[in-house]
């Protein structure tokens, strides 16, 4: 293939607005414009929306499903020729630096690049984040590592936390932003910094940053929601610079991952697009979402979760060769300037066939 050290790839699908959201801030950093792009929004890597918020031991069934679907996932970045990858998902990090350790691939650490960015920190850094990141210690640890003081919130406002993300009513996972999770977050921040005096907030959930903007972190502030004085770090945001400007690893994989793996992997052919550029790309996942959306508001349902998104991957001006095994791994491949939105139809009918 080609020179792969400009090839970089995205990890999403935990969930899908998260990706989108990673893709905006990568097309706005000077040079982005030099690479290449493959981008999967693999919701099957995701918990389905009965397992969320459950305990599960490395050998049940959820884990066995998401370390094989990772593993798949990994596979397929390195065949469609990415140099360097980065995850659009914090709680995820941990799985995934397992996965690519063997692979010869940059695996970009949102965690620790944050971490990075943080150094020399002198006061009380808060973690926000699902239960599952805080608890595992991730971010604490890469920044205790540089000298910084770090914790979780409280376990009445991490349940503030976890709703906010969560709950089929108002949570970000909704695909929405409401205010009831704009106020819970808040209702977070405010209360730890009056407890702990924390300046520096860590966003170490991608879906947090799309509802704690700079625009409503800054209008909250006016509003007296959030302290004055609090710094809000966006984890997305150092990842995007971090990823744009990464020296990927050269060589490539002319073995075609499985198809269909089988065992405990979840696979379901992505809707696939060639795209000529990160903000096309995002423009056409958002689409792909209020479809998704719609769809499901036709038959009384809603986005439960990650899961409920349809797996998706583009490949954002890379050469014909990409495109090529593109259409190989999947039979769902469409024309972004033809009739897609009609061709979609029945690929979500085969998705919820399966997802729900």
């Amino acid at each position: 293939m080609g020179n792969r050290e400009n090839v970089v790839g995205v990890i999403g699908g935990l969930g899908n607005e998260a990706m989108v959201d990673l893709v905006r801030k990568m097309a706005v950093v000077p040079g982005s414009g030099q690479n290449s792009y493959v981008v999967y929004g693999n919701s099957r890597l995701a918990y389905r929306p009965e397992e969320v918020g459950r305990i599960w031991l490395p050998g049940d069934g959820p884990e066995l499903r998401k370390r094989a679907t990772a593993a798949h996932t990994a596979l397929v970045m390195q065949y469609l020729g990415c140099g360097a990858v980065g995850l659009a998902c914090n709680s995820a990090h941990e799985l995934f630096r397992e996965v690519m350790a063997d692979l010869p691939m940059l695996f970009v650490d949102m965690i620790h690049e944050t971490a990075r960015s943080m150094a020399g920190e002198a006061g009380k850094v808060l973690v926000l984040g699902v239960t599952s990141l805080v608890e595992s210690g991730l971010y604490q640890q890469a920044l205790k590592d540089l000298g910084v003081s770090a914790f979780g919130a409280s376990p009445e406002n991490q349940r503030k936390v976890m709703a906010a993300i969560y709950d089929t009513g108002f949570g970000i996972k909704t695909a929405k932003i409401t205010a009831q999770s704009e106020t819970l977050l808040c209702e977070v921040v405010r209360d730890e910094y009056e407890r702990h005096g924390c300046r520096k907030v860590v966003l170490g959930c991608t879906e947090l940053p799309l509802a704690l903007t700079a625009e409503s972190c800054a209008r909250f502030k006016r509003e007296g929601l959030l302290p004055e004085d609090v710094v809000i770090v966006d984890a997305s945001a150092v990842l995007a610079r971090t990823l744009v400007h990464a020296k990927g690893v050269a060589g490539s994989s002319d073995i075609a991952p499985e198809v269909c793996p089988g065992g405990h992997t979840d696979w379901f052919p992505p809707a696939a697009f060639a795209v000529r550029s990160l903000p096309e790309l995002a423009d056409v996942q958002s689409r792909i979402i209020d479809l998704t959306i719609v769809y499901l508001g036709q038959r009384g349902r809603t986005v439960e979760g990650s899961y409920m998104h349809l797996p998706t991957l583009f490949a954002a001006g890379t050469d014909e060769e990409t495109v090529g095994r593109i259409k190989l791994l999947t039979e769902n491949f469409m024309d972004v300037r033809g009739d897609w939105e009609a061709q979609l139809g029945p690929v979500l009918e085969r998705h919820f066939g399966t997802a729900l």
